[in-house]
């Protein structure tokens, strides 16, 4: 009886051949996330940022990306100043500009490479979204809208 409990607990590790988007579907539905739409090679999520899900096409990585605004006017020096910022003093992300659009994008790596856990998938979301909040609080001339 008490192996039959522990191992209804058991998280079990999903291979990279079975990493897709509707398996990123039901991970996020199953963790009461918010999925906001789905594609072949993507899926869109929303737990308070609105996060895109890319999956590699070799299945290596998942990459956690999110784009957002800058203020009007921000210059490309203010901008390049903050990705530096950005980038020197938060973990787990990486930040880059895009003067044509005047845009900041965040990018995060979860690698899938040798199995992971659905679990491990939705805490790394938790942990994205926790580093995207540390990067407002460091954007301190307020130009991420």
């Amino acid at each position: 009886m008490l192996f039959a409990s522990i191992g209804s607990f058991a998280q079990r590790v999903v291979s990279p051949e079975d990493l897709t988007s509707q398996l990123l579907k039901e991970t996020f539905d199953n963790a009461y996330i918010e999925v906001l739409e789905v594609k072949d090679t993507y899926v869109k999520v929303k737990d308070v940022f609105n996060v895109y899900m890319d999956i590699d096409k070799s299945k290596r990585y998942i990459a956690f990306n999110s784009t957002y605004n800058l203020v009007e006017g921000t210059s490309p020096a203010k901008a390049l100043a903050l990705m530096n910022k950005l980038n020197a003093e938060v973990a787990l992300i990486k930040a880059y500009y895009t003067e044509s659009s005047n845009t900041i994008t965040y990018y995060y790596y979860f690698w899938t490479d040798g199995g992971f856990t659905q679990k491990s998938l939705v805490s790394a979301l938790k942990l994205y979204k926790t580093a995207l909040n540390l990067s407002l609080d460091k954007d301190t001339e307020k130009l991420i809208k």
